[in-house]
């Protein structure tokens, strides 16, 4: 099955920001051309990119719509997000994507919704009440992020991500006491 043109886009970019339209169309299987007819620009391919990265991510939280807060909900949220860690990571590394304000309130509207989840986890007793808010988003982000980039890098294996990365968001690294 032939991947969604944007998704090799924000692969290639990620690996190569500096590739040339002509190195992002051969990378996706297309001509120069091909490419050209659907983005007359880089600005407007890099656009496209972001736009699909936060749809994806609005997508992941939509699922978890009918399970907020529970550890099921928490798993599905970070599983459909390191999925989507190559679109994910192209949103969050770019800041020239910043300065489109459709994009910006996209963004943070889908970071709400996601901080949502969290504080409903919070008032489940999943996760600690005393933590800021923007320390909740952060870790969950950083989890997402490193837990896409293992399974990209061949680190660890994409069913179990899911689960280490909620594992460590509900729980830490820290060693549990056994129980005497």
């Amino acid at each position: 099955m032939k991947r969604p043109l944007l998704d090799v886009v924000a692969e290639v970019l990620l690996a190569q920001p500096g590739a040339s339209l002509a190195e992002v169309a051969e990378a996706a299987g297309i001509s120069r051309t091909t490419l050209h007819k659907h983005y007359a620009t880089r600005d407007e391919l890099v656009r496209a990119v972001g736009l699909r990265a936060t749809e994806i991510w609005e997508q992941a939280v939509d699922r978890v719509a009918d399970e907020p807060g529970t550890e099921a909900g928490l798993r599905g949220l970070l599983a459909a997000m390191i999925e989507s860690g190559p679109q994910l990571t192209f949103l969050w590394r770019n800041p020239v994507l910043d300065e489109d304000h459709e994009l910006t309130q996209r963004y943070i509207d889908v970071e709400k919704r996601c901080l949502s989840v969290l504080n409903r986890a919070q008032s489940q007793g999943l996760l600690a009440a005393s933590t800021p808010d923007w320390w909740l988003l952060q870790t969950m982000f950083a989890l997402v992020y490193t837990a896409a980039e293992a399974v990209q890098y061949g680190k660890l294996a994409p069913l179990d991500a899911p689960d280490l990365a909620l594992g460590t968001l509900l729980h830490g690294v820290g060693a549990r006491e056994s129980a005497s």
